[in-house]
């Protein structure tokens, strides 16, 4: 049930203001674009100016050249943290005549706003900053801290949220809400990632004459047989996890010869060949025993043939994360949006991973991914939000912020 004083607060949401905030922020490209160095830096400066608007202690941090993490604090220090997570970088919009709607116009239709980026995620970002202002604006005095972290980087390496570990922001933080678009559905859990990259070396020989050398695809063939044996192993093993499903061993880049060993043609027989696997992993999977499997595995494959080696790299790791249902950060986020649309919350799991991965890896941190946006939607040509979702998630925001942290007498 909403109280007085959470009405009070919810009364300040400005609903014309969040979706032209959600617009502005859309408008502004925030693609990485390495070869002319474009990147978040403008979008990052939109939402450090938002904040200083409402008087947030405010830190603008660059973590590479045009990459940097805006950390905005409203509250006194005296009290727990709950930090709202987003990320600035959008994926690029590819080709943009295939677009309904100009990629980065944020026009609004049948009570959809579209562009690159609206729905991952910065819809997601500008709800949590219209909370945010909702509570300053209404002088409600909360007994804890709220943390927004709008952070770089997310669709590659993640080196924003690294970087805020890195510094000691999150050595503050009690829990967080990653406004991720799930459709307000309350993410309780995440798969893992894990990359790994396979060159198996033979000799290279002309096509006509193969026994001069050693061909690298048979044995990578033999290889890729036994990673799907393996993937049928674990999911045998592991079952279906209720929010998550099955864990996935999934071949993504397969290349002979790889990259800097030549150009392919027709009548040369391979001297390498190489494979990169991405390890989708439950919360009950251990990163380190598939390792082992896989490079025990390697070592009995070159050990048939002294000709052949093998390279073997693990790109990135970022296990699987979990949080109890009856945590706070879930418990009034589910009471919020029961509150505010009257029905049971909805829980789920993410199949990838998000700057919350590294939170809850690095540091503990309870997460939860909840955020407006279809969950279906994230990449795909004319990106869109729903602009009903985006009203109820301010206000599941606002909610979520006041009953995790308290609010003084």
């Amino acid at each position: 049930m909403i109280s007085p004083t959470e009405q009070t607060v919810l009364n300040h949401i400005d609903d014309d203001e969040l979706i032209r905030w959600v617009q502005e922020l859309t408008r502004i490209p925030s693609v990485w674009r390495p070869e002319t160095g474009e990147g978040e830096e403008k979008a990052a400066r939109w939402i450090e100016a938002r904040c200083r608007e409402m008087g947030l202690e405010t830190h603008f941090q660059e973590v590479a050249p045009g990459r940097p993490n805006v950390i905005a604090i409203y509250g006194n220090g005296r009290g727990p943290t709950l930090m709202f997570e987003g990320h600035t970088d959008v994926v690029t919009e590819g080709d943009a005549s295939a677009w309904t709607h100009p990629p980065f116009a944020a026009e609004i239709e049948n009570g959809r706003i579209y562009g690159r980026g609206a729905n991952d995620m910065k819809a997601g970002l500008v709800c949590a900053l219209i909370a945010t202002k909702a509570i300053v604006e209404s002088r409600v005095r909360l007994k804890g801290d709220i943390l927004i972290g709008a952070v770089c980087d997310e669709e590659g390496q993640m080196l924003g949220i690294k970087d805020f570990v890195r510094r000691g922001w999150a050595d503050r933080v009690d829990a967080a809400i990653i406004c991720e678009p799930e459709e307000n559905h309350l993410c309780i859990a995440q798969k893992g990632v894990m990359w790994i990259r396979v060159v198996l070396h033979g000799d290279m020989a002309h096509g006509a004459m193969p026994l001069t050398g050693v061909n690298s695809a048979y044995p990578m063939a033999r290889f890729l047989t036994w990673v799907q044996e393996l993937e049928q192993e674990e999911i045998a093993h592991h079952g279906n996890h209720p929010h998550l499903g099955q864990p996935s061993i999934t071949p993504t880049i397969l290349l002979s010869p790889p990259r800097g060993h030549g150009e392919p043609q027709n009548n040369v027989m391979p001297g390498a060949t190489e494979v990169t696997l991405d390890f989708r992993l439950l919360p009950e999977q251990d990163p380190d025993a598939l390792t082992a499997r896989v490079e025990g595995f390697l070592k009995d494959l070159v050990a048939q043939d002294g000709r052949l080696r093998y390279d073997m790299e693990v790109l990135e790791v970022r296990p699987a994360t979990a949080t109890d249902p009856e945590h706070p950060v879930v418990t009034t986020l589910a009471s919020a949006y029961q509150d505010l649309t009257g029905q049971a919350p909805i829980y789920g799991g993410v199949p990838g991973s998000t700057d919350g991965t590294i939170l809850n890896w690095k540091k503990g941190i309870p997460i939860v991914t909840c955020g407006p946006g279809d969950i279906h939607i994230p990449h795909h040509i004319d990106e869109w939000v729903s602009i009903d979702e985006i009203k109820t998630a301010a206000r599941m925001y606002v909610l979520a912020a006041m009953r995790y942290l308290g609010v003084e007498d």
